[in-house]
């Protein structure tokens, strides 16, 4: 019976890693996010349009936080004022701005290239949807913006890359907005968490296969 418990234990606190290894998007800010309804579509659970923020047109990205150490994504441009969740599903509307693949976790900078939907112009409503795959289903998120030629506040320091890579929207940096390519890594609360938790998964099942075996 203890063996029992001691296996469905483990299975439970693998359950728990699943949910860690999803991603979040740190800049610019999300409608919102829940990780139990991330892998809803079209906006992981948030069908409401939300605050907009400008976004621009030239040298644009998107920075998420990736728990996966694997993944590809897929971000699409919906150019309209009040998109329903119909509006995704529709191919000529609802444009790939951007595709790829990341073999590292933590920070990533996603340059997107606005020219691919033609109707991406100065003063358009839009919402960027971000879909992401780490192997265990597709993960939905949405940015509600206003498109614009130029934002003073964009922040090109936020496009970081965990791996110390370049990015073509700005500087990427390794853990740091500083612009430096030689920055001390960091790790965020997301990823400080999941680290600390593979650690305690390892402890787990090494006690209780020691005491299976004993």
């Amino acid at each position: 019976m203890s063996q029992r418990l001691c296996i469905a234990f483990i299975v439970a606190l693998l359950s728990v890693q699943s949910v860690l290894a999803h991603y979040t998007v740190t800049y610019p800010s999300s409608r919102g996010f829940d990780d139990t309804k991330e892998p809803t579509a079209p906006c992981g659970g948030f069908d409401s349009v939300g605050t907009r923020s400008q976004f621009p047109l030239k040298d644009a990205f998107v920075e998420i936080n990736s728990g996966h150490t694997a993944y590809s994504y897929l971000i699409n441009l919906l150019v309209a004022n009040e998109p329903a969740a119909a509006d995704f599903s529709n191919n000529s509307a609802n444009v790939a701005v951007a595709t790829g693949t990341r073999s590292y976790p933590q920070a990533a900078c996603l340059s997107l290239d606005m020219t691919k939907n033609s109707a991406a112009k100065a003063g358009a409503n839009a919402t960027i949807q971000i879909v992401y795959n780490g192997g265990d289903g597709e993960l939905y998120q949405c940015i509600d913006v206003v498109l614009a030629d130029t934002v003073p506040n964009w922040n090109n320091s936020m496009c970081i890359n965990a791996d110390g890579s370049a990015s073509s929207s700005g500087s990427a940096t390794t853990g740091s907005s500083s612009g430096s390519t030689t920055a001390t890594t960091t790790q965020s609360p997301s990823t400080a968490n999941s680290l600390t938790y593979t650690g305690g998964l390892m402890f787990a099942i090494a006690a209780c296969l020691a005491f299976i075996i004993n």
